[in-house]
């Protein structure tokens, strides 16, 4: 951790049931919670962290079936992962917080604030979409397949390829209900309901994103409150690849929110 910046606990937290391994760090005021994409964990935030411990309070966690977090029977709904987040930030101090999502994790946080939209300040999206067409549909239901049939290698193989040396941790019956909530930006896009998203939203997106920057432009032209930042010479970790130009945009959102509420 850089300075500034408290050590960072590790605990876990009961959400309604089942519980989930989390990182809390620094103090003050806002509030950050971030959620990682699908096969990810808490340590793909490793590179942003010191940086947004050195602005607020950080809480960081596995999403369910991730990691070292529960796997509750299923299936899911992208509800039931809102309500984890809902739950987590009520865990807290109980105040609003800046939502920090990457890709699921950024589905994830928009299905929150329409949902708990009084546990949302903000929204940091970062490489995500609010729809996606019938071909990633099947890929998705592909992985998920992969991950019941063969377990952690399945996932792998499905989503990274049969040579890849990539390691995904965490209950893969999990992470395959996981995947299926992904399916409903096909049959229940989040698009038509991006207008009921009130809080300002920062989207963050690399210009060489495989998911296609297109997919963020969705969502600024959607979103009534929203600033896209697109990111030069980068892809789709843009907090792995770029952090410095997540912190600045950051930043930059956070004088805004100030400005509105300087409360």
């Amino acid at each position: 951790m850089e300075p500034g910046g408290a050590e960072e606990i590790f605990t876990r937290l009961e959400v309604g049931g089942h519980s989930l391994r989390a990182g809390r760090s620094g103090q003050g005021s806002p509030d950050f919670v971030c959620l990682h994409g699908l096969v990810d964990r808490l340590e793909i935030w490793d590179a942003l962290l010191p940086a947004l411990a050195r602005r607020g309070r950080v809480l960081r966690f596995d999403q369910r079936g991730h990691g070292e977090s529960d796997a509750p029977p299923g299936p899911y709904r992208r509800e039931d992962l809102a309500a984890d987040v809902a739950a987590v930030v009520r865990n807290g101090e109980g105040r609003p917080a800046v939502l920090v999502g990457h890709s699921m994790g950024g589905i994830v946080s928009m299905a929150t604030a329409l949902a708990h939209p009084e546990c949302v300040a903000g929204l940091v999206l970062i490489g995500t979409a609010s729809q996606c067409n019938e071909k990633t549909a099947r890929w998705y239901e592909r992985i998920a397949r992969a991950g019941e049939e063969e377990g952690l290698s399945g996932l792998v193989r499905a989503i990274y390829g049969a040579a890849s040396d990539k390691r995904i941790r965490g209950d893969p019956a999990g992470i395959a209900r996981v995947t299926r909530t992904l399916i409903s930006l096909y049959e229940d896009p989040l698009t038509p309901r991006l207008a009921a998203i009130e809080c300002p939203v920062l989207l963050i997106v690399g210009d060489r994103d495989p998911m296609g920057p297109r997919a963020s432009t969705i969502l600024a032209e959607g979103l009534p409150d929203a600033r896209l930042v697109r990111v030069e010479d980068c892809g789709h970790w843009v907090q792995v690849e770029r952090p410095e130009a997540v912190v600045a945009a950051i930043d930059e959102f956070l004088h805004s929110l100030q400005a509105e509420d300087p409360t």
